[in-house]
């Protein structure tokens, strides 16, 4: 089923951000570098300032247990901790009023099952939205924590949800059963993000930004769409045409929301976060400053040949530029040939949803 195919997705793009965002460890032979001291180290990076202290704590803690079991206890168990802690200044905010469009999403979802008496499949999926609301939510928490992410990841994530409540005017009929022409399709599955990644590559200074603000952006258009999907339902329950005119009314409304739960939840929020992430990196590779996060690390012996002592630049050797050159464009080239690969892709796989 193409349901499967978001969730290979996600979990590559995951493992990822897991790999990317793992600092390097110093040297050292009494220092650990196993996958709990990593997932420690990252989770660590999301505390705020004032609780830096207690991560350092923490991993210095770490660093003292023996055992597989004992440390993948504790470095998950001090993982949680660390997200769930509430975060402080200004991120605080944006962070609670995710929580609230999610409970205020689910909420919603609860009374229209209940108003329509759906059965008990349907409250298993449910069970499943409900997951997904928290997976979003946690999701875009923990992005908001990032410093210079909150605010242009949100208002990326405003510009993606415009560019699919425009085509309906704005009202939820059309929302919901509206079919949108195709310019506003390519507009909401294909621009958006691509101008979401490459904006915020240019705003945060780096490719890694530029990630970190699709990815906000994704989340929190998709939490946003849904809690406007789900009360567009509430309002017009069946009103429209139907799929099939021997569905009964609570058939209908069940099909509505389970249809916002898996556009809004799963496939719009991994559709813009995996075309967003492929523009930041062919901003940062189209202009090689912003690139620090994505280009390979110097060598030692390279950085010894071109260290001039302290305040003196390191330059490549003359002959070195022109194959530095050619390389950068064939790495351009390879890059925007494999987005535009997974951007069509992405894009059969939303129409084929759509149309079902």
């Amino acid at each position: 089923m193409p349901i499967f195919i978001p969730l290979i997705c996600l979990m590559a793009m995951g493992l990822a951000l897991f790999r990317r965002s793992v600092p390097v460890s110093p040297a050292g032979p009494a220092v650990r570098d196993d996958v709990p001291a990593r997932l420690l180290r990252w989770a660590t990076g999301l505390l705020s300032v004032q609780r830096a202290e207690w991560g350092q704590a923490m991993l210095g803690e770490l660093d003292h247990i023996d055992g597989w079991g004992r440390r993948w206890r504790f470095a998950v168990g001090c993982a949680g901790a660390a997200l769930l802690l509430p975060p402080w200044g200004r991120p605080a905010a944006a962070v609670w009023a995710t929580v609230a469009v999610a409970a205020g999403s689910a909420g919603v979802y609860a009374s229209v099952a209940l108003r329509y008496g759906l059965g008990a499949w349907s409250w298993v999926f449910a069970t499943v939205v409900l997951v997904l609301l928290a997976g979003c939510t946690l999701t875009a928490g923990v992005m908001m924590r990032q410093p210079g992410v909150a605010l242009p990841g949100l208002l990326g994530g405003l510009l993606v949800a415009l560019a699919w409540l425009l085509p309906s005017g704005f009202t939820f009929y059309g929302f919901i059963v509206a079919v949108p022409p195709l310019w506003a399709v390519l507009t909401q599955a294909l621009v958006a993000p691509l101008l979401v990644g490459a904006a915020g590559t240019l705003w945060g200074g780096s490719a890694a930004a530029g990630r970190r603000i699709a990815r906000l952006a994704a989340f929190s258009a998709g939490l946003g769409l849904f809690l406007y999907g789900t009360a567009a339902v509430a309002v017009i329950g069946a009103a429209g045409d139907q799929i099939d005119a021997t569905w009964t009314v609570g058939a209908a409304v069940d099909d509505r929301l389970g249809n916002n739960a898996i556009f809004y939840l799963w496939l719009l929020p991994l559709v813009t976060a995996a075309l967003g992430w492929a523009a930041a990196a062919a901003t940062a590779r189209v202009r090689p400053r912003l690139a620090v996060s994505v280009a390979p690390a110097p060598s030692a012996a390279s950085s010894r040949a071109g260290d001039g002592g302290p305040g003196q630049e390191r330059a490549l050797p003359p002959e070195a530029e022109p194959a530095d050159h050619g390389r950068r464009w064939r790495r351009i080239t390879y890059l925007l040939l494999l987005g535009a690969l997974v951007a069509s892709a992405l894009f059969v796989v939303a129409l084929g949803m759509l149309a079902g």
